[in-house]
C-alpha cells in the first residue's frame, strides 16, 4: 500500500534523532531531521557507553562495524575495578569485554559521542533530508498533520513529530503547553516542576595523563561522591566525577553551571583519588573539553499528545552512571518503528492519511513498550549512584566492605545483564548473528514472566514451605530420654573418650537401631526406603553450592545443609529451609550454572564412599554388634565425611589435570559447559541407585505379610494431637522418622516444582513443557522415589540451562 504521504518530522539530531532516521531508511518511510546546531556532530566534549542492548539495534542497521573499526584490533577496556575513596581496589573483574562479548554477544565501547554521531550520520543515504540551523519552536495540528515553525521562520509540515531534543526539550515544552490548552488536565500542570537533581556532574575527555592505568575502568566509591572514569580508544580518558547537592532540586530551581562554577568544582575536588596514583584534578589537567552540569532524573508519565511525541532525553532521563541514556533513546526509537510497522501490515490504506486515532495507537504502544523499563532504568542508575556515593552508610558499608567481591566476577556480570536482556529490536529486521551465552528475552524458548507475578509465586511458595517447617515443631517428637537411656545399656560407643559427643553419638545410635532391630518389619522397610533418599540432597547441596552464580550467597556453603541434616534440625526441617533459600538466591544465568569440572567429578567417588557404603552397612548389621555400631555411628557423620572428600577428591583431581588457574588467566570455561557431562553422569548413578532402593522396598513390602505400604509411608497420627498414644518406644522411633521423611519429601517435591517453574518463569521453557515436567515429577515420587525423582529432574534441567544459548 502507498505511504507516500506519510513523513516523520524529527526535532533533534542527537543520538536518539540520527538513529531514528537511520530506521526509518530502512524501511524507505520519509522524514525530515530539524537539529538546531550548525554541525551534525559537534565536538561537546561528551562520552558515550554503547552496551549490548543498544548495540543489537544499531547491529541491525549496520552501524555496529563502525563502532568497532574506531578501535581497530584493540579491545577497548579489559579490566574493571570498584575502588574505595583512597583509590584501593575492592572489587575486580579481569576480561570484562570479552565476558560480555561471550555472554551478548557485544561487548561494551566507551568512546567519543562526536564520533557516534558521525557514524550514524554518513550512514544517512538521504542526507538531504537532514537540515542544520534548524530548532523547532513552536508546533500545530492541522488536518491529519503537524507544522513545526523553526528558529528561522520557516514551517515544515509532516504526519507527527518525534521530539528528541534533551533534557531541556522545547518540543516537550511547546507539547505540554499545547495540552494545557487544549485538553487542560492531560498533562499535569507542575510536572516540570517536579523533575527532581540530586547530584552534580562534571564530565570530559582527558589525554594521555601520566600514570593512568590503560585499558580500564574504575567505578569509585565516596562520601556523597562516586567517579566513573574509563580508558578509551587514542589513549584517551573519559571521567566523570558526581556529586551530591546539599538538597534535592526540582524544576525551575535545577541550576545552569558557568565555567566560574566549574573551576569552583575542579578546584574542591582536585585531590579526590580515582586511583592511589591518579587524583581527578591530574585527569582534569589533561583535559581535551569538560562540562560541569545537573544531572536530571526523570521518566515523564506522558510522552505523546495527539501528533507529538517525545523519545530519549526529552522523556526518560536517568543518571548516567549507569550508561543507559543513549542505549534507551534508541531502544525507544526501534519501538516506534516496530509500532509503525505494525499499523502498516495491518491497516487498510497502510500509512496513507493516518487519522488521530491511527497515531494515538502508535504512540500507545510504544509508550506501554517502553515505560516501564525505562522507569527501571532510571530507578536502577539512582539506587546505584546512591551505593557509590554512601548516601546511606550503612547499606553502602555492608555492600562495599563487607561483602566486597564475594560473588566474584560472575556476581558483577550478572547485576549488569538485566538492563541488557529486556532489549527490543527492530522486529521486521534480522538479528546479525552473534555468538551468545545468554539469549536476550526475544530469543528464548518463552516470554520471560513479569516481576509481579514471580514475587507472588515466589512468596506464596515460601509461606507454604514455612508452614511445613513451622508444623515439623509438632510433628517431630523425639523420646530422646528413653532412647538416652536405652543407649546406655547398649551401645558403648567411645569415640570421644568420656565427653557429651560420645553420649550424643550413642544416643543416634541405638535411635537408628531401634527399628533395624524392630520385630515388627514395616520400620526397616520405611527406612530402607528413607535412607538412600537422602542421595539426592547431599549430591545436590553439593552441586549448587559449588555453582558459579551462587557464590557469595549460604547456597555456596553446602556443609552447612549437609550436616543440619543429621542435626536436631533433620532433613525434615532442612530441606524445606534450603527450598525457600534457593527461592532467593538461585541463579539466573546459563554461565552462572557452571560447576569446576574437578568438583563435578569427585561427586561419585565421595557419595559412594563417604555415604552410600556407611548407609549400605549400617541397614544391614552383621553378628559383630560392635562393627555395626561402628557403621551406624560412621553414618551419622557421613554428610561430614562426603564433603570433605568432595573437597579432598577434587583437589587432587584439580592438581592432577593441571586445572589450577595461572595469574592473569581469565576463566572462560563457564561458557563452554564441560561439567554437563560429568554432571549428568552424577545425576545418572543418582537416579539409578535411589531408584532402585524405593522400587525394592516396596517390592519387599509389598510381598511381605505383616507389611501394609500405606500404614508404613502413609499412616500418621494428627499432629494437633498432644497424646498420640504410642504404644512402645519402637512405634514412637517408627513414627518420628515417618514424619521425618514426609516432610523431607515435601522439602524436596517444593523444590523440584520450584526449579521447574523457575524455568518457566525464566522463559527458558514453554508453558507446557513445564507442566509435562511438574506431572513427570509429581508421578516420580511413587514411581522412582522423591530422591531419584530429584535426580532426573536435575539431568534435564541441566542441559536446558546449558543449551538455552546454544
Amino acid at each position: 500500500m502507498s505511504s507516500n504521504n506519510f513523513k516523520v518530522v524529527i526535532a533533534g539530531g542527537g543520538i536518539a534523532g540520527l538513529a531514528l532516521a537511520n530506521m526509518l531508511e530502512q524501511f524507505d518511510l520519509d522524514y525530515v531531521l530539524l537539529e538546531a546546531h550548525s554541525d551534525i556532530a559537534p565536538p561537546v566534549g561528551a562520552s558515550i557507553g554503547m552496551f549490548p542492548n543498544g548495540l543489537r539495534i544499531l547491529d541491525q542497521i549496520g552501524c555496529y562495524q563502525p563502532i568497532k573499526d574506531i578501535f581497530g584490533d584493540q579491545v577497548p577496556y579489559n579490566v574493571t575495578n570498584t575502588r574505595n575513596e583512597k583509590g584501593e581496589v575492592i572489587a575486580h573483574v579481569d576480561g570484562i569485554f570479552d565476558h560480555l562479548e561471550r555472554r551478548h554477544g557485544y561487548g561494551l565501547f566507551f568512546f567519543d559521542r562526536q564520533s557516534l554521531l558521525q557514524i550514524l550520520y554518513e550512514h544517512i543515504q538521504h542526507k538531504d533530508r537532514i537540515h542544520l540551523r534548524k530548532k523547532a519552536t513552536e508546533i500545530s495540528f492541522v488536518e491529519k498533520g503537524v507544522e513545526v515553525t523553526c528558529s528561522d521562520g520557516s514551517v515544515v509540515s509532516g504526519t507527527f513529530l518525534v521530539g528528541a531534543d534533551g533534557i531541556h526539550s522545547q518540543v516537550r515544552r511547546s507539547m505540554h503547553r499545547l495540552g494545557h490548552t487544549l485538553e487542560p488536565g492531560y498533562f499535569d500542570i507542575d510536572e516540570e516542576d517536579k523533575v527532581q537533581c540530586y547530584y552534580a556532574c562534571s564530565f570530559g575527555i582527558a589525554q594521555n595523563v601520566p600514570n593512568w592505568p590503560v585499558g580500564q575502568q574504575s567505578m569509585v566509591t565516596g562520601k556523597g561522591k562516586s567517579q566513573l572514569v574509563v580508558s578509551g580508544p587514542d589513549n584517551r580518558v573519559y571521567w566523570f566525577l558526581f556529586e551530591k547537592l546539599p538538597g534535592t532540586k526540582h524544576g525551575k530551581d535545577i541550576p545552569r553551571y558557568t565555567k566560574e562554577d566549574e573551576a569552583e568544582f575542579v578546584n574542591r575536588n582536585h585531590n579526590v583519588a580515582i586511583t592511589p596514583e591518579v587524583t581527578f584534578g591530574q585527569v582534569f589537567a589533561k583535559r581535551l573539553s569538560s562540562t560541569l552540569t545537573p544531572l536530571h532524573e526523570v521518566v515523564y508519565k506522558k510522552w505523546f499528545f495527539k501528533r507529538v511525541i517525545t523519545l530519549g532525553d526529552s522523556v526518560h532521563k536517568p543518571n548516567p552512571i549507569g550508561g543507559q541514556g543513549a542505549n534507551g533513546a534508541i531502544e525507544s526509537c526501534a519501538e516506534l518503528i516496530n509500532s509503525i510497522l505494525q499499523l502498516k501490515d495491518t491497516r487498510e490504506g497502510g500509512l496513507s492519511n493516518l487519522s488521530d486515532r491511527d497515531v494515538h495507537k502508535i504512540f500507545s504502544e510504544v509508550q506501554s513498550a517502553r515505560y516501564e523499563q525505562a522507569n527501571a532504568i532510571v530507578n536502577r542508575s539512582h539506587f546505584m549512584q546512591s551505593l557509590f556515593a554512601y548516601e546511606n552508610p550503612v547499606v553502602s558499608t555492608i555492600v562495599w566492605d563487607l561483602l566486597g567481591s564475594l560473588g566474584g566476577d560472575e556476581g558483577t556480570l550478572n547485576q549488569m545483564a538485566p538492563v541488557y536482556l529486556g532489549g527490543t529490536t527492530l522486529k521486521q529486521l534480522p538479528v546479525p548473528y552473534r555468538p551468545r551465552a545468554i539469549p536476550f528475552h526475544d530469543e528464548l524458548p518463552a516470554k520471560p514472566m513479569s516481576k509481579k507475578i514471580s514475587d507472588y509465586v515466589r512468596y506464596g511458595f515460601i509461606g507454604g514451605m514455612g508452614l511445613a517447617v513451622l508444623a515439623t515443631n509438632k510433628a517431630l517428637r523425639l523420646p530422646i530420654e528413653e532412647v538416652s537411656a536405652l543407649s546406655k545399656s547398649l551401645v558403648q560407643i567411645r569415640w570421644f573418650g568420656d565427653s557429651p559427643a560420645s553420649e550424643i553419638l550413642n544416643t543416634v545410635v541405638s535411635l537408628f537401631g531401634i527399628p533395624i532391630f524392630d520385630k515388627d518389619p514395616s520400620p526397616r522397610v520405611q527406612l530402607f526406603n528413607f535412607l538412600p533418599q537422602l542421595i539426592s540432597p547431599l549430591l545436590i547441596y553439593a552441586i549448587e553450592g559449588h555453582r558459579l552464580g551462587n557464590q557469595g550467597t549460604i547456597l555456596s556453603i553446602p556443609s552447612l545443609f549437609s550436616v543440619a541434616m543429621k542435626s536436631g534440625a533433620t532433613i525434615a526441617r532442612v530441606a524445606p529451609v534450603y527450598a525457600i533459600l534457593s527461592s532467593f538466591f538461585g541463579f539466573e544465568n546459563p554461565p552462572s550454572r557452571a560447576v569446576p569440572l574437578h568438583v563435578a567429578k569427585s561427586l561419585i567417588p565421595a557419595i559412594t564412599v563417604g555415604f552410600l557404603i556407611p548407609t549400605i552397612m549400617a541397614l544391614t548389621p552383621t553378628p559383630r554388634v560392635q562393627a555395626w555400631e561402628n557403621w551406624c555411628a560412621l553414618w551419622q557423620l557421613s554428610p561430614l565425611l562426603f564433603n570433605l572428600l568432595v573437597g579432598g577428591i577434587s583437589a587432587g583431581i584439580k592438581k592432577w589435570k593441571g586445572e589450577e588457574k595461572r595469574d592473569g588467566e581469565r576463566d572462560m570455561s563457564r561458557y563452554e559447559a564441560k561439567d554437563v557431562s560429568a554432571l549428568q553422569s552424577v545425576y545418572t548413578f543418582a537416579f539409578a541407585v535411589q531408584a532402585t532402593a524405593h522400587i525394592a522396598s516396596l517390592a519387599y513390602g509389598w510381598n511381605h505379610p505383616d507389611v501394609s505400604l500405606s500404614k508404613t509411608f502413609l499412616d500418621f497420627p494428627n499432629i494437633f494431637k498432644a497424646d498420640w498414644s504410642l504404644p512402645s518406644l519402637s512405634a514412637k522411633v517408627a513414627t518420628m522418622l515417618k514424619f521425618d521423611m514426609a516432610f523431607a519429601v515435601v522439602g524436596y517435591l517444593g523444590s523440584q516444582l520450584y526449579s521447574i517453574w523457575d524455568l518457566r518463569r525464566l522463559g527458558y521453557v514453554k508453558t507446557d513443557e513445564a507442566i509435562k515436567a511438574g506431572v513427570a515429577t509429581l508421578a516420580g515420587q511413587w514411581l522412582v522415589g522423591s530422591g531419584a525423582t530429584w535426580a532426573g529432574l536435575w539431568y534435564w534441567r541441566e542441559r536446558k540451562i546449558a543449551t538455552v544459548g546454544a
